[in-house]
């Protein structure tokens, strides 16, 4: 993780085209979405959001322009929970982990549980497949956050959760972020207080610009 101060990767996008098909989603999009700071990416559904997240992590290319898309590690929550559902919540947790060793490992598996505890998920030895929607969904931003990552991309990571484990989820999340590169793509604009210091973003008309 950057500490907060150092020398953070930045995303950058410059006159960004990109469509699927006859849909055209970004058009001539510029931005440059600075290191070290959380930014918040609202807009309809439909306007490009995802595939704007999609063009940073590298899963999309540009039709044209250019993605400056950053060198240092990645993590990402998707809409979808994307867990291996034969496998516990801590294992799921562990998977960008799995050059521990020793010492480093169990101190690892020690801040896992206190994270699955903080959040209100179980400790224990059930398969995620057997997890609410709700649980499987802090499952996936825990993996996400607690990777070894200079850049998250988190995509409506809170959709469907009630305000009280809202709550409960970013009191632990929140500290997490800081010094980090993160992109938090809502529909929700109260989600941007729950973030430290956030830059807000809008993408609407095909262009990305500041909210």
């Amino acid at each position: 993780m950057s500490a907060p101060g150092a020398c953070a990767p930045t995303v950058e996008l410059r006159e960004v085209e990109k469509g699927y098909g006859e849909l055209s989603v970004l058009a001539g999009a510029s931005a440059c979405l600075e290191g070290g700071r959380a930014h918040v990416v609202m807009g309809s559904s439909g306007a490009g959001k995802t595939t704007l997240l999609r063009l940073v992590a590298g899963l999309e290319e540009p039709d044209s322009g250019e993605v400056v898309r950053p060198r240092g590690r990645l993590a990402m929550t998707f809409q979808e929970d994307r867990l291996l559902d034969g496998l516990t919540a801590t294992a799921n947790v562990r998977l960008p982990h799995g050059r521990l060793r020793g010492r480093a490992l169990g101190e690892f598996l020690e801040r896992e549980r206190e994270a699955l505890r903080a959040v209100g998920l179980p400790v224990d030895a059930r398969p995620v497949r057997e997890l609410s929607g709700g649980q499987r969904r802090r499952v996936a931003i825990l993996r996400c956050v607690l990777a070894p990552a200079d850049v998250l991309l988190l995509d409506e990571p809170l959709k469907g959760m009630d305000d009280g484990t809202v709550g409960r989820v970013m009191s632990y999340v929140a500290p997490l972020l800081e010094g980090r590169t993160v992109i938090w793509v809502t529909h929700d604009p109260r989600e941007a207080a729950l973030l430290p210091d956030p830059v807000a973003w809008r993408v609407e008309d095909g262009l990305v610009r500041p909210a």
